[in-house]
């Protein structure tokens, strides 16, 4: 009968014991200001790379077509199928945008809308650089490079005017985050 109440006694330390550790285990997961902002500037950036990324492929795969076809009969078209795809690449980023999902912050709400519109933005700078494109005339090789090279600096302003200006947040611990994380380095409006 003696060693009956110590089990219990051990039963009750126990279940303290566990208790006692699930209020301290909750409270790790809040995080600081600094890594908020860290978590942001990496998910906000990591997504401009992609962005980027999907957009010069898409371009680069329109210029191959393009130099290897040699066909100015259908080189135009080649060109304007290359645009129309880029468009809906980023109509596909303005809905990424909408459904980011970033650290609850002060900055993460505004992050977000300038995201979009700037994916909105990128989309009529794509539609601008397929009207000029449509007007074109037949694209032999010596006119190759020419009509590449607009077709590319579309596509450049396409995706500067996606990149935030973190410089206009009114929050150095951001603004530290977005300088400190690599990726940002040519996606961002510079400082």
């Amino acid at each position: 009968m003696a060693g009956v109440p110590k089990l219990r006694t051990v039963a009750l330390l126990t279940t303290t014991a566990i208790a006692a550790a699930i209020p301290m285990a909750a409270c790790g997961d809040d995080t600081s200001p600094e890594q908020d902002a860290a978590d942001t500037a990496a998910e906000v950036c990591s997504t401009l790379v992609d962005w980027s990324n999907d957009l010069t492929a898409s371009m680069n795969s329109t210029s191959e077509a393009i130099t290897d076809a040699d066909d100015p009969d259908t080189a135009n078209d080649v060109l304007l199928d290359g645009f129309d795809e880029m468009i809906d690449i980023a109509r596909g980023h303005v809905d990424e945008a909408d459904d980011l999902d970033l650290p609850d912050n002060d900055n993460s709400d505004r992050l977000v809308d300038e995201l979009e519109a700037g994916a909105e933005k990128s989309i009529e700078e794509l539609e601008r650089g397929r009207d000029a494109a449509a007007e074109l005339e037949p694209i032999d090789i010596d006119a190759q490079a020419g009509a590449i090279g607009g077709a590319m600096n579309a596509v450049e302003s396409a995706k500067s005017v996606v990149e935030p200006v973190i410089a206009d947040y009114d929050d150095e611990v951001l603004q530290q985050a977005f300088e400190d994380e690599p990726d940002c380095l040519h996606v961002i409006q510079p400082f």
